[in-house]
């Protein structure tokens, strides 16, 4: 009893500091990883005059569930210096990839038959040591990750001549997509191979699922609200959702900030912080703030890179591709040349060319997730929802009906990161252009200052040196809320 009142007056306390101008008014835009941990950190330490700004009708971000399938983030990257990790383990609500399943890999072609189970392992362990290990790339002419993969290849083929020439390029387009399933880019000739070397990777298993739950428990354990709900932090209280910012006022004919919201409503405060996706910046940073951003922040937005992935998810009330020994059977496909030229001149097919795995989900037995990348998962969104159903029946068939009963699909929910336009896409990566413009995901986290403070903050995956990732996000949701901490700390 004593701590459900404790509870009620700590809520109390956070609707009676909204009026209170005697403490800083801060404004977050975006309820995704990096804004709900920002606001969290900001009020375990007694920053409680805070808003969020959400466009979209729900919290979460790219951190995104329905039916208990992760259409956003789905794995954590790792273990150490990994904030989602250091969070989720302790509660035991992960798990390691080899825990409770081995997976089995193999390789099927759009004709309908299959590589050996030999042949798909080798090129699998390939496909996964071919940015572990990334040397002698100064002296690449191009700089691109995918001339660095070329030289690999040739010299895998060499080692290999069990694989026929014919099949060389399929492979390797297929590997191309499947590595772009990482870093987000269309292709791998757009992406640094410096970048690739120098990402500050988490060591430990790359693939740790959430059991029986998703990804969208990581809120909840930011919020305090799990494992014990009578601690949750009163953060949705002052989360406003389906409000979309169109305008940040930042002149300095004001010592506040205005925020302007496509509801009409406006909102002051001393500091701003941002953490929509680098997509919204570079489709929207000339509308959105007011005056114009510095040059070089700008220039950081238009150099960093920001990619498209897809995912498909499949219901079976009876599934089909189950093994008899408790393996998860992880699907790699390649496109004949002779068939991708045909079906990259249907325009209503051709989003097909874009999926390199199809995979059981852990811990979800009647589940199928198809993975895709490049601009082709974009095009599988726009799709219509009957066609797009038939169309993913046929490509199942296709590939693996000569091996397999393909049972009906029973449900079906696609991703729709690239065509929503609070999104515009999936995650950060670094291409030939932030090499080439020299500019740094630091660049974009710097924040705007006014009179030796920071007014507008900007967080989110793509402002952290883990880009592409939750904990990314989170890292930089709980830095620019220890900014204002510990700003406010020296004053005092």
């Amino acid at each position: 009893m004593m701590r459900l009142i404790l509870v009620i007056l700590c809520y109390a306390a956070c609707v009676l500091s909204s009026n209170d101008n005697s403490t800083p008014r801060i404004i977050i835009i975006g309820a995704g990883p990096a804004g709900i941990a920002a606001a969290s950190r900001l009020f375990e330490n007694g920053f409680t005059n805070f808003t969020i700004l959400e466009a979209e009708n729900r919290i979460g971000g790219r951190v995104y569930s329905e039916y208990m399938v992760d259409l956003g983030g789905q794995w954590v990257h790792g273990e150490k210096n990994n904030v989602a990790f250091e969070l989720a383990w302790p509660l035991g609500l992960i798990e390691r990839s080899n825990e409770s399943y081995e997976s089995e890999f193999k390789i099927f072609g759009s004709s309908g038959s299959s590589l050996s189970l030999e042949i798909s392992q080798d090129l699998k362990e390939f496909f996964f040591s071919l940015d572990s290990n990334l040397i002698d790339i100064e002296n690449l002419k191009t700089g691109t990750f995918g001339e660095y993969a070329d030289a690999k290849f040739e010299e895998y083929y060499k080692n290999h001549p069990e694989i026929s020439a014919e099949l060389h390029k399929p492979l390797r387009d297929m590997i191309n997509l499947g590595q772009m399933g990482s870093d987000g880019a269309d292709n791998w000739y757009e992406v640094s191979a410096k970048g690739s070397r120098d990402y500050p990777t988490c060591d430990g298993d790359n693939n740790i699922n959430w059991k029986n739950r998703t990804y969208g428990t990581i809120l909840d354990i930011l919020m305090k609200k799990f494992p014990n709900p009578e601690e949750e932090l009163p953060i949705l209280n002052n989360t406003h959702t389906s409000s979309k910012v169109t305008e940040i006022n930042y002149n300095e004919d004001s010592t506040l900030v205005k925020v302007s919201a496509a509801d009409g409503k406006e909102y002051l405060a001393d500091h701003v912080i941002f953490t929509p996706s680098l997509g919204v910046l570079k489709a929207n940073n000339n509308q959105l703030f007011n005056p114009p951003l510095p040059e070089k922040k700008i220039r950081s937005i238009e150099n960093l890179g920001f990619g498209h992935v897809g995912k498909i998810f499949l219901y079976f009330d009876n599934p089909w591709w189950h093994t008899n020994d408790n393996k998860l059977s992880v699907k790699l496909i390649y496109w004949t040349e002779a068939d991708r030229k045909e079906i990259e001149n249907d325009p209503e097919r051709k989003w097909m060319l874009g999926i390199f795995s199809v995979f059981p989900v852990e811990h979800k037995p009647k589940l199928l997730c198809i993975w895709l990348s490049s601009n082709h998962s974009t095009e599988m969104e726009l799709i219509p929802e009957e066609l797009f159903h038939n169309q993913t029946s046929e490509f199942l068939n296709r590939f693996f009906g000569h091996e397999h009963n393909i049972t009906e699909i029973s449900g079906i929910k696609r991703t729709m990161w690239n065509t929503n336009e609070n999104f515009r896409g999936t995650y950060s990566y670094h291409g030939l252009e932030t090499d080439t413009a020299n500019v740094t995901n630091a660049d974009l986290a710097e924040p705007i200052m006014r009179d030796d403070k920071p007014i507008l903050q900007f967080a989110g995956e793509a402002t952290s040196e883990h880009y592409s990732t939750v904990h990314g996000a989170i890292e930089s949701g709980w830095r620019e809320a220890d900014r204002l901490i510990n700003l406010y700390s020296n004053k005092n």
